[in-house]
């Protein structure tokens, strides 16, 4: 426990620039009242939704569920808008990950994402035509990060780390310095794919100066990478964690694993809210397209031939 303590108290040298602590001045947060009252309330109104605590039986989230995930996360925004004006430091020269010249932070598996974050994005790639490739990349890095982790782990049982040990800092750095782009990164445009349902741990980082220094296989990385992390208020965060525990989906906080037990949870199909027309899936595994009826051949301009025979 002593050295566990001295090594998370000198070791925070190799911090991740996204676990850089950002201090928000009493001013910021008096700015961004309205926006933490306003995710304080969605999430009041999400814990109150009826079957909230059954979806792992129903496999079905409550009517209305996913728009209020889309107002709490408008609600993110308008937070982290407020904060950084109220930051002079971080000027108008920052870039955020997953926009065009910021993919060095695209390096780093999200962390630290909470169920109702994992359930929109799931809906957002789930229709995804290549998602089967996707889940599968998903897999091999998640898979990856973790025997990183447990590299660093010194304790008897191997699936028991603490979020916040030694093991699982130094192992998200070693995994970051493999240089593996997120899978919901789009590789030739260097965009995020999920950026509307993107995780709040992305959504608060902002790396300043050369773009370059945040680039894990940069030679100064990660002590030369400096950034601001606009972190949710406490309370927030707070009642998110009770969130996920109503929920009792016992969902991954590390993202990649997250999607695949929601894929897993929904034996492959589309976790849809009560009332919603179930979406056809393939035999391949893929969302059933609606079929283009304007195209040549369509059954619709066969019968207008033989009509004028």
């Amino acid at each position: 426990m002593a050295l566990e303590f001295l090594g998370g108290l000198f070791g925070r040298r190799n911090q991740l620039p996204t676990d850089q602590v950002t201090r928000i001045p009493r001013r910021a947060k008096k700015a961004a009242a309205v926006a933490t009252a306003g995710m304080k309330d969605t999430l009041s109104k999400i814990s109150a939704l009826p079957g909230i605590a059954d979806v792992s039986e129903s496999k079905r989230l409550p009517r209305g569920f996913y728009e209020l995930v889309d107002t709490f996360l408008g609600h993110v925004d308008s937070y982290h808008a407020a904060v950084r004006d109220q930051l002079p430091d971080i000027g108008e020269e920052y870039v955020r990950p997953g926009t065009e010249g910021g993919e060095g932070p695209c390096h780093t598996a999200p962390m630290g994402v909470t169920t109702i974050e994992a359930l929109a994005i799931y809906r957002d790639v789930r229709p995804w035509r290549d998602f089967q490739q996707v889940a599968q990349r998903l897999g091999e890095l998640g898979e990856l990060q973790f025997k990183d982790i447990q590299e660093g782990h010194s304790g008897k049982d191997p699936e028991k780390i603490r979020m916040g040990s030694k093991a699982v800092r130094e192992g998200r750095l070693a995994y970051a310095k493999r240089m593996h782009p997120c899978p919901y990164l789009d590789p030739k445009r260097g965009k995020c794919r999920v950026w509307e349902h993107r995780p709040v741990s992305c959504r608060m980082h902002h790396a300043l100066g050369d773009p370059s220094t945040h680039r894990p296989d940069h030679a100064g990385y990660p002590q030369g990478a400096r950034a601001k992390n606009i972190r949710l208020p406490v309370k927030i965060q707070v009642e998110l964690q009770q969130l996920d525990k109503r929920m009792m989906l016992q969902v991954s906080p590390f993202l990649f694993a997250g999607t695949l037990q929601l894929l897993q949870l929904s034996d492959g199909q589309m976790l849809q809210e009560v009332g919603e027309a179930p979406q056809r899936m393939g035999q391949d595994g893929q969302v059933a397209r609606k079929a283009n009826r304007n195209v040549k051949h369509a059954a619709k301009f066969k019968k207008r031939k033989k009509k004028k025979k």
